[in-house]
């Protein structure tokens, strides 16, 4: 989770304005850890909602996801896996867990 925090830290400034890192700091909310999705294009559409202010349609996308089991709360040690070059999202999985999920940074 450290790598995480650390990684998130030094990109965000680089990759997201100052008010749209804000608004996605916010959609985490009420989650007791990163929130992630196996599929990318989930995560992508939650960066998408944040950048239009409907941060409450961002959180339903995660709350849907984890009713479905399609996303959940990752907590404990964090292993990157895959950084995209210009990107705003990062693939990551937990330490002894095989699936891969994708979290904002």
């Amino acid at each position: 989770m450290k790598l995480s925090f650390i990684l998130g830290a030094a990109l965000a400034p680089f990759l997201l304005a100052p008010a749209a890192a804000i608004e996605v700091a916010v959609i985490y909310e009420g989650f007791p850890g990163y929130a992630g999705c196996k599929e990318r294009a989930d995560m992508q559409r939650v960066i998408e909602l944040a950048e239009q202010y409907d941060l409450e349609a961002a959180r339903e996308i995660i709350r849907r996801g984890l009713k479905s089991k399609d996303c959940r709360v990752l907590g404990g040690d964090i292993i990157v896996e895959v950084v995209p070059p210009f990107s705003r999202l990062v693939k990551v999985h937990m330490r002894g867990d095989p699936d891969a999920y994708w979290i904002i940074q």
